[in-house]
């Protein structure tokens, strides 16, 4: 077991955050990353794979030898979340770490440079930038790491990354992780000069908790009232997933509007905004955060019991990867999409692509049930509002034809033979009587 072979002060701590077995990625890559192997490592999100490569990339460190292990990832929200992590294991050996993320003070990160960290951690574009300043020195690094490496290939990254490679030694190691993989991946010997250990651990992993995956069919219009509704469910909590902003905007102010406590995490708010809406979330001072899929990747909020996807996700990757923010480390969770009738037979082909079953779900009296109610709770409501304008309608109508006492008499009222109002005093023949010619008016004589 990889838990057996790491340094005793790692063992104490292990044993010390009550860790038993360790996942499948963990036990896999372990002694390939000690010896300095390249290593691919895939595996289902929440199995531990930061820990994974974190161990034996610490192990092989020489304290106060400047930069040696460089942990790239391609948001700041992941680039915290992970530094928080590697933090708590270097500090047993006594090793320093410092964060470099976009959106941060530049001037601040490049003085923290002075404490001499063997560990940085944060996102690409940043590091490349402090490092061409030639305040950051990368000629020690021994080990680069590019957490949601799938990610950061993407042709939009790709060319940052391999800008900040050539200004790190060729004689190192490198570790590509993620959950998924994609086509450019399988170039990465051409990208990096590299012959990678591929270790994919998807299928016997064991770690992963049991994750229901479910849809509710409603028109899109609605799906603000869905999410309304499903707020009173006991203990209902949901990361919500939009595919863009305008629409996540849209949504956050109606939830809002409706009194339902919601904060919002996307790439246009200020850095400082995004950490404060996730740690309210992660803090259950808010049941609900929209985001977009910036938090789809690597981002651990413990014991998050739904996921809902508000908009369908892009790709088949993107379905794996927010699915994963729920049922992490062997918890239980839910992962809701709301589609309209036409959405449906395209969402069936993504999962069909998984092999995933999924579970049409309905909403009825403040309940997720299986099975089709005879009169759904919205259909019901919707019915008896009807009901209730429509008693509304005849009794104003009663009230309309009943006539008003008055002591003085009425100069209209209704006839026993007819329905049309008659002007009280008058006979019905009069009605038709030819109206003699009006007075037009005197005329002047005509001049002769």
């Amino acid at each position: 077991m990889m838990n057996e072979k790491i340094a005793p002060e790692l063992q104490e701590y292990w044993a010390e955050l009550d860790y038993t077995t360790p996942s499948a990625i963990q036990n896999s890559v372990y002694d390939l990353m000690k010896a300095g192997r390249d290593v691919v490592g895939i595996s289902p999100t929440g199995t531990g794979k930061t820990v994974a490569y974190t161990l034996p990339s610490l192990e092989q460190i020489e304290p106060k030898a400047g930069v040696q292990l460089l942990i790239l990832t391609p948001s700041q929200e992941l680039a915290v979340q992970v530094a928080s992590v590697v933090k708590e294991w270097s500090s047993q050996l006594g090793l320093e770490v410092q964060t470099i993320i976009g959106g941060a003070n530049k001037v601040r990160q490049i003085d923290n440079l002075k404490k001499k960290p063997e560990i940085i951690v944060g996102t690409t574009g940043r590091i490349l930038e402090i490092a061409e300043t030639k305040k950051l020195k990368l000629h020690q690094v021994k080990t680069v790491i590019l957490d949601e490496a799938d990610q950061l290939l993407e042709q939009e990254q790709l060319k940052t990354v391999r800008q900040l490679m050539s200004k790190i030694p060729g004689e190192r190691q490198m570790g590509f992780f993620s959950a998924t993989s994609n086509e450019l991946m399988e170039d990465l010997a051409k990208w990096f000069n590299v012959d990678p250990e591929w270790i994919d651990v998807t299928e016997e992993d064991e770690s992963k908790g049991k994750v229901l995956h479910a849809y509710i069919e409603t028109p899109t219009r609605k799906r603000v009232e869905i999410i309304r509704r499903l707020t009173r469910m006991e203990g209902f909590k949901a990361l919500i997933f939009v595919n863009n902003v305008a629409n996540l905007t849209q949504a956050f102010e109606k939830l809002q509007y409706e009194g339902i406590s919601v904060a919002v995490l996307h790439s246009e708010k200020y850095k400082t905004e995004r950490q404060h809406a996730l740690q309210q979330f992660r803090d259950g001072k808010v049941d609900l955060l929209l985001t977009t899929d910036v938090a789809s990747r690597g981002l651990d909020i413990r014991g998050l019991p739904y996921v809902i996807q508000y908009d369908l996700p892009m790709s088949k990757e993107s379905y794996i990867h927010r699915s994963g923010r729920t049922a992490r480390m062997g918890q239980t969770g839910t992962v809701l999409t709301l589609v309209n009738d036409r959405e449906r037979r395209e969402f069936k082909k993504i999962i069909a692509a998984l092999e995933i079953t999924i579970t049409p779900l309905y909403l009825y009296a403040g309940e997720l049930v299986t099975e089709r109610p005879e009169i759904e709770e919205s259909t019901a409501l919707e019915a008896k509002t009807k009901q209730k304008g429509k008693a509304k309608k005849i009794k104003t109508k009663e009230k309309r034809e009943t006539p008003k006492k008055s002591k003085a008499p009425s100069l209209l009222s209704v006839t026993k033979d007819s329905q049309t109002e008659q002007p009280v005093g008058l006979d019905k023949k009069k009605k038709h009587k030819k109206k003699p010619n009006k007075n037009k008016g005197a005329r002047k004589p005509k001049k002769e």
